[in-house]
């Protein structure tokens, strides 16, 4: 399902991301190698073009431990969340231990690179992301189990939140999120696993 992004968009009328993560350098087949971008702002130049990001691609230290690559600075992450939310450090840290993190990071991330993705995305209206909700009712007879937080929101809640739980994520986006990606108003953003692909088509 190479071109799952693009089956998704013809039949759900939306822009669909592919993500992938890699242990080694892909080929990289025209994709641009972004500097000093925020993971969810490169999705939206992933619209447009393949993107592929290293640790060195990404400024946002929010993504750079949900990816695993500050895993030992929740402190820097924390004082940094504090100054731009008006909640309790004793709060952020509670939600950040339960946020997703690779534990074992991968050392590139592709961003609509042609082949196989791990996880699709897409930012979308609450009435479509209903339709997604009702196939995935219709099919498994069970409810979709969600965790929403706005720390990492992109990065972790959709990006390494799907690919670990292997489940479909959501998320409401956070400030920068929201600002970076021109995400509108009235959107989302939802996640799906490879393992679900076949569901949706």
């Amino acid at each position: 399902m190479t071109n799952i992004h693009r089956k998704l968009s013809e039949r759900f009328r939306s822009q669909w991301i592919k993500v992938k993560f890699y242990k080694d350098k892909p080929d990289l087949n025209g994709a641009k190698k972004l500097k000093n971008v925020r993971f969810c702002e490169a999705t939206k130049e992933a619209i447009s073009h393949p993107v592929i990001l290293d640790k060195k691609s990404i400024s946002c230290i929010g993504a750079q431990y949900a990816f695993g690559w500050k895993n030992g600075h929740q402190k820097e992450l924390l004082d940094r969340c504090s100054g731009k939310q008006q909640i309790r450090k004793a709060n952020l840290k509670s939600t950040l231990s339960q946020a997703p993190y690779f534990k074992r990071p991968f050392k590139y991330i592709g961003l609509n690179i042609d082949g196989e993705p791990d996880l699709v995305m897409s930012y979308m209206a609450p009435a479509d992301i209903m339709n997604f909700i009702k196939i995935f009712n219709e099919r498994y007879g069970s409810n979709v189990e969600l965790s929403l937080s706005n720390m990492m929101s992109i990065c972790g809640g959709i990006a390494a939140a799907t690919y670990l739980s292997k489940k479909i994520s959501l998320s409401f986006g956070c400030d920068d999120s929201r600002r970076l990606t021109d995400m509108r108003r009235e959107n989302l953003a939802i996640g799906i696993p490879n393992e679900l692909f076949g569901t949706f088509l």
